[in-house]
């Protein structure tokens, strides 16, 4: 077995599984929208969501709402229209979840020494 040369690439290896387990418990914590909804923000809840949106508007009931149930179990009556607003946030929230992501492996990529690694964190 060889040995690590190199004694910043251990703690940056667990720096990195930092990042990465703070990447993915962020969605479980959900996200509140700017409509004041707080929403599941795992993959699969913003898939549903977006299924539900687009059966809307593919059967062109636009005009129309559809009862959604938020991160704390309590229904909400929206329009398709809000509905896309609420969709098209968490998305951003995922996506802004893999810019700070990359942006911290970057970072901790980077650091040359232990401060500068342990300064990465989620």
């Amino acid at each position: 077995m060889e040995m690590n040369s190199n004694p910043l690439d251990g703690l940056k290896a667990v720096q990195a599984s930092r990042i990465r387990d703070g990447f993915l418990l962020a969605p479980l914590n959900g996200h509140t929208t700017t409509s004041g909804i707080k929403m599941d923000a795992q993959r699969e809840d913003i898939d549903n969501l977006t299924r539900l949106r687009d059966r809307l508007l593919e059967t062109g009931t636009t005009s129309t709402t559809t009862t959604i149930r938020d991160y704390n179990n309590q229904f909400h009556t929206v329009t398709v229209a809000q509905l896309s607003e609420i969709v098209g946030e968490l998305v951003d929230f995922g996506l802004g979840l893999y810019a700070r992501k990359w942006e911290l492996e970057q970072a901790l990529a980077a650091a040359a020494s232990e401060r500068d690694v342990l300064a990465v964190v989620w």
